[in-house]
């Protein structure tokens, strides 16, 4: 994305963010100094201010592309004694200290002292991709002794550094903190002015709050009056501070009445502000007790995250064996679950929980929950302990024991709960007439105790013995909120298609043995038109690769296959890694212990990042891809576990990055337990799954049965029937191209898929729809509307069975469709903006459409409502609508017939940029 089109895109988000209220909404920007806060609740600001020192490259990426301007701190007054640069400080230039925060003060009035700033500090955060500047302690001068009457040799100098940024970075954004004593001239290349303690005060000495006095404010107030008259558009901004943050909003909202943009928080910086439109916390800390490498291998994540994510919630991972969160938590989480497996349990742990019950943070546990006396509370129980065999059961839930298991244990080894102010779900009546109290919620959460979470079965078969769904949404507060949805768009079923490049040159065992490629070519992608995303591995294919004698052959099949329409470009590596984390200092097997060794046996070559992506998405783009469709997408190999740099560098290649996940249902096996989340938060970095697992696993390795790939149409079926929990994903390697039966295999799976109601998509749409999901923040309005911001916006959002989109207030909302227990609402364009009601809604609303819209409208016009509509779809189009009885169409080729209530319409066309319909 170019800097111009950001820009854009933040104009855009700033502009439509106002819109919607009496008056002007002031931008919301951000001070936030530390690091813990999940990036996408940082997308709820137009601008955010960040030590440079705590923010990640992708941080920083990110949130700009998020249209949320990365703005870098910098102390130009003085410079703390624990800063990286301060050993490069001449003596010379130091004239004074600030013991307050361990500091020395800066001459500013030396050149060399202003071109240290900008070459250290100034230009390096610019190289990262800021786009902007927070200049703070521009007052610090007056702590020097005997400086009193230098002030103004001190404002030219900074006068000069400001001119000088504005020089070196003209489209840049100047923030200001304080500098009432700067000359006019300043006012000009500015583009906000900060101060801190308008209302409320911290005192670093001493370590106090306290309320400003009326005569301070009074002089502070005649301060910005020459600001105000110069720059009356500017953004003033009032960074003031509270002990209890149950104030923060109620100060933010006088400072928004007295002109302010306020950002109230805590002395260090590391709480978030009320925003307006407000903020709705939508991420969850999820606490897992693996190593912090192994996240992705943790209960927490296998089997919670994909409930967490349907069910709203962004899942933000953390290791009970790192230290805990420092940062405020009630701040930015709907709620905290904790997922015990082994190892210890420390009562520190549970005293923070507790703490953070306490602010209001609803606390979920699971597993092998604690037995001792520190987690008591947490529990809202008395000290766990051992029910007595045989045990009775009584059921509190309709889902327990009816919901995928249906076996509860005859006994327990594990010492369970006995509750008090609760709900339950399950409770133990043992021999000795004690209750227990395995699974339920309460007030501050809920608990599940293993064994009582799962039914198990062999081969590490799971069932959950209740509906996970409804019980996280009642354990965290039981109100259900628009989540944004990743399986459909427009009512249908999003369905993706695949390749991984294994197997490309291998033979098929069919007459004449040709490429496996050109069997796939020929009875797959040439007969099925819907989009797929066809990977190569360059060892594969190249001359000078594994298979020189097959390159020239290889190379043109792989030139025509990326020529079709329906084909975007993706690379599948160099040399096929097995395991990525390796590649990053992290561990893997021995070679003696893999089945294939660390990568492709290629001579003389030692696997690294920059060849196996950038080289082989450089050999892609020069030899095989059109020139207006050059790689696009990443897909994984092998363990399919990149670390943190793998993926930094596939983002920074402009590609999105997909595979891993073991998303592989069956009946008679794991059903919801073997589904897969979205994707794997890595830091700031997000790795996104494969919708559904691949032919390999489905032949057990490829060693046979060769059609058990038509076994993934229970798996699409399991994940219909779980509600929807993943769009359907056909997902295979070239080598199911080498033997009939897995022809036939893939035959019967793309009929199957393309005979039902689905939207096709392309993988790397698909990739952007979950990058949304976790790249973003929700927003609402005083006056009720639901709103995003972030990545991309949103194109479905499930809400409630009790209610309704209100498609007269809304914008950018085409209509809702029931299917798979939820309803799907639609969403369209830059911004929109989703009102509620409880009511069904009058007049024609879209049921469902197998192309994206490009444009809705809808106006009542003397009884009878025009509409107008845009479509791009990779079929003819086909959509419906509902809540009319008939329509005349300004387009011949349509063709109308009635389904049931619904009004189908068909046209030949793929794509139509404007259909106007007038409806009754």
């Amino acid at each position: 994305m170019t800097k111009a089109q950001k820009l854009i895109i933040a104009l855009t988000l700033l502009l439509l963010s106002q819109w919607g209220s009496a008056a002007v909404q002031q931008p919301n920007i951000a001070f936030y100094y530390g690091n813990e806060a999940p990036i996408g609740s940082l997308m709820a600001y137009d601008w955010v201010v960040l030590q440079q020192d705590q923010a990640s490259d992708a941080r920083i990426d990110l949130l700009d592309q998020a249209g949320s301007l990365p703005i870098a701190y910098v102390s130009i007054g003085e410079m703390a004694r624990s800063h990286r640069y301060f050993r490069d400080l001449k003596p010379s230039w130091l004239i004074g200290k600030n013991p307050s925060w361990s500091s020395v003060v800066l001459d500013l009035r030396l050149p060399e002292v202003r071109n240290f700033l900008l070459d250290k500090l100034i230009d390096p955060a610019f190289e990262r991709d800021f786009q902007g500047v927070f200049l703070d302690t521009l007052d610090s001068f007056v702590l020097a002794p005997d400086i009193a009457e230098q002030t103004g040799a001190f404002a030219e100098a900074q006068r000069q550094l400001i001119s000088a940024i504005r020089q070196r970075h003209p489209a840049s954004k100047i923030i200001l903190n304080r500098g009432f004593h700067l000359p006019d001239s300043v006012m000009n290349q500015v583009d906000g002015l900060a101060l801190e303690s308008w209302r409320n005060g911290y005192n670093a000495e001493n370590r106090t709050y306290y309320q400003i006095p009326d005569n301070d404010r009074q002089w502070l107030d005649s301060q910005l009056k020459r600001w105000r008259e110069a720059r009356p558009g500017m953004p003033l901004i009032a960074i003031d501070y509270v002990a209890d943050p149950a104030r923060a909003g109620e100060l933010a909202d006088q400072l928004r009445d007295e002109g302010f943009v306020p950002w109230v928080a805590n002395p260090s910086l590391t709480r978030l502000s009320p925003s307006q439109p407000a903020q709705i916390k939508r991420h969850l800390l999820v606490i897992h007790d693996l190593p912090e490498h192994n996240m992705d291998r943790s209960a927490a994540h296998r089997f919670a995250g994909i409930v967490l994510e349907r069910s709203g919630y962004v899942p933000h991972y953390h290791s009970s064996l790192n230290p805990l969160p420092q940062e405020p938590v009630d701040d930015r989480y709907a709620g905290i679950l904790v997922w015990w497996e082994a190892g210890d349990r420390p009562s520190g742990l549970c005293n923070w929980l507790a703490q953070q019950q306490q602010k209001g943070v609803p606390v979920v546990l699971m597993g092998q929950v604690p037995g001792n006396a520190s987690c008591a509370g947490v529990l809202s129980s008395g000290i766990p302990a051992l029910p007595v065999a045989p045990l009775t059961y009584s059921t509190g839930h309709a889902s327990v024991g009816s919901y995928e298991g249906k076996r509860l244990p005859s006994l327990t080894a594990r010492p369970m709960p006995q509750a008090s102010n609760h709900t339950p779900w399950l409770t133990i009546i043992d021999d000795q007439d004690q209750q227990f109290d395995p699974v339920y919620t309460h007030s501050g959460g809920g608990v599940a105790a293993a064994p009582y979470i799962f039914e198990p079965g062999p081969d590490d078969q799971a069932l959950w013995l209740f509906d996970p769904f409804a019980f996280f949404r009642q354990a965290f507060g039981g109100q259900q909120l628009p989540a944004i949805d990743t399986t459909t768009e427009n009512g249908r079923r999003i369905l993706t298609a695949h390749l991984d490049g294994d197997g490309f040159v291998s033979r098929g065992e069919f007459p004449g043995s040709p490429l496996s490629a050109e069997i796939i070519q020929d009875e797959i992608l040439s007969r099925y038109e819907i989009p797929h995303t066809v990977s190569v591995i360059e060892a594969e294919t190249s001359p000078r690769g594994l298979y020189p004698g097959a390159s020239e052959a290889a190379e043109r099949l792989a030139r025509s296959i990326f020529q079709m329409d329906s084909v975007e470009v993706a690379s599948h590596t160099y040399s096929h890694p097995f395991f990525w984390q390796s590649m990053e200092g992290g561990p893997a097997p021995r070679l003696e212990n893999t089945l294939y060794g660390y990568f492709m046996n290629i001579p003389d070559y030692q696997a690294s990042l920059a060849r196996e992506i950038g080289g082989s998405v450089s050999y892609i783009n020069q030899r095989l891809a059109p020139a207006d469709k050059p790689v696009s997408v990443f897909l994984w190999t092998g363990d399919a576990r990149p670390g943190t740099e793998a993926l930094r560098r596939v983002r920074e290649a402009g590609l999105v990055n997909i595979n891993g996940g073991n998303t592989r249902p069956l009946p008679y096996a794991s059903e919801l337990t073997a589904t897969w989340p979205d994707a794997r938060p890595v830091g700031d970095e997000l790795q996104v799954y494969a919708p559904v697992m691949n032919e390999n696993v489905y032949t057990n390795e490829w060693t046979g049965p060769f059609y058990g790939f038509r076994d993934v149409i229970d798996t699409f079926r399991i994940l219909e029937e779980k509600g929807r929990v993943k769009p359907m994903g056909i997902y295979y390697h070239f080598y199911s191209g080498t033997k009939p039966e897995a022809l036939n295999a893939l035959h019967e799976v793309y009929r199957y898929a393309t005979s039902q109601p689905v939207i096709p998509l392309y993988l790397s749409d698909y990739a952007k729809r979950v990058q949304t999901l976790y790249y973003s923040a929700m927003m609402r309005s005083e006056n009720g509307a639901w709103s995003w911001r972030g990545i991309g916006q949103p194109r479905t959002v499930t809400i409630g069975q009790d209610q309704y989109p209100d498609l007269e207030k809304s914008t950018g909302v085409a209509g809702y469709h029931d299917v798979a227990g939820n309803r799907y609402v639609h969403l369209t364009g830059v911004a929109p903006r989703l009102f509620l009601r409880s009511e069904l809604p009058e007049g024609p609303r879209l049921v469902q459409a197998n192309g994206t819209l490009t444009q809705w409208k809808r106006e009542d016009s003397g009884g009878r409502w025009q509409i107008t509509l845009g479509l791009n779809s990779h079929q003819a189009i086909e959509f419906s609508l509902a809540g009319t009885t008939q329509c005349r169409i300004d387009n011949t080729a349509a063709r109308m017939t009635r389904n049931g209530s619904n009004l189908r319409i068909t046209l030949p066309a793929r794509r139509i940029d404007k259909l106007t319909l007038e409806c009754q």
